[in-house]
């Protein structure tokens, strides 16, 4: 919980998760009367939350726009949820406008790479990727707000508006530490937002605000990222060839995406690379969410 909370850009405090534990933002309680009618009207959280294909978005020729389309996307969900069944959700979810971008086939797409989970390089990308992905979320967040004309409610509030969260990104260059993940953005024609870009997004968001209380999250994708042939969130496979029961066809079997001989030693699996490695890999990709 403190860990969280000293990471948290907004003000109030975050007391919980939902169950799959990739929602953590600041709620307020209802408060109801002897008759459980709503005295107050709380602050809860709706989960707006679409995810993507990490090796799609890198070989999408723009991954600005690709960020930038899904926040568009997932904002309209926001905006177009009718939820008064629950009023406290729907409070919560009109002035947050959170929403939830995350991303699914990392291992997928480092074994594609012939580059080994949790290596000096597969952490590298981690890092280098959610670094790139932050800044395209908040700068497309910045224009729906300039385009609206409004902030979510508290922005003025935040470490946006004051300027400090920025300061992790405008004070230091952050870069490819490996020649090999150097290459990788370079062939995919990703541009890696420089200092001079942090200020000036920095300046613009102090401006007019952004519109999205919370933009990133990193779900499970569970089910999902089988229908997208892709490896499962930003988690290690748990198995080569993965054996799930699926209600009345039983048995189903997944091998990881496009195993073959020739990467097979890459699909190493969540076991065999052990939790320091994983550790490693969600503390590079968290920083930026």
């Amino acid at each position: 919980e403190d860990t969280v909370n000293r990471a948290n850009p907004i003000p109030g405090w975050i007391n919980m998760s939902n169950l799959c534990s990739e929602i953590l933002q600041v709620n307020t309680p209802s408060t109801y009367d002897a008759a459980s009618n709503y005295e107050t009207v709380g602050k809860d959280i709706s989960c707006n939350l679409g995810s993507l294909n990490i090796a799609a978005a890198m070989g999408s020729g723009d991954l600005g726009t690709t960020v930038e389309r899904a926040v568009r996307g997932l904002t309209s969900v926001s905006d177009q949820s009718d939820i008064d069944a629950v009023p406290s959700v729907a409070h919560g979810n009109e002035r947050s406008h959170a929403i939830g971008l995350g991303q699914m086939n990392l291992h997928g797409y480092l074994a594609s790479q012939h580059i080994h989970y949790g290596s000096e390089e597969g952490v590298d990308f981690t890092n280098l990727y959610f670094y790139a992905v932050a800044f395209h979320a908040l700068r497309a967040s910045n224009r729906i707000a300039v385009e609206r004309g409004t902030a979510f409610d508290g922005f003025e509030h935040s470490a946006y508006a004051d300027g400090s969260y920025f300061d992790k990104y405008t004070e230091q260059a952050w870069e490819p530490a490996t020649d090999r993940v150097r290459a990788l953005f370079a062939e995919a024609g990703v541009h890696l937002p420089t200092q001079d870009d942090w200020r000036e997004l920095k300046a613009s968001i102090q401006a007019h605000g952004i519109y999205n209380q919370y933009l990133q999250a990193v779900p499970p994708t569970g089910s999902i990222s089988y229908i997208n042939d892709a490896t499962a969130s930003i988690h290690p496979v748990a198995a080569k060839i993965e054996i799930r029961k699926e209600g009345r066809l039983g048995r189903v079997y997944y091998p990881a995406p496009h195993l073959d001989d020739d990467n097979l030693e890459y699909f190493q699996d969540a076991y065999e690379i052990g939790y320091e490695k994983i550790i490693d890999t969600y503390a590079a990709a968290t920083q930026h969410v």
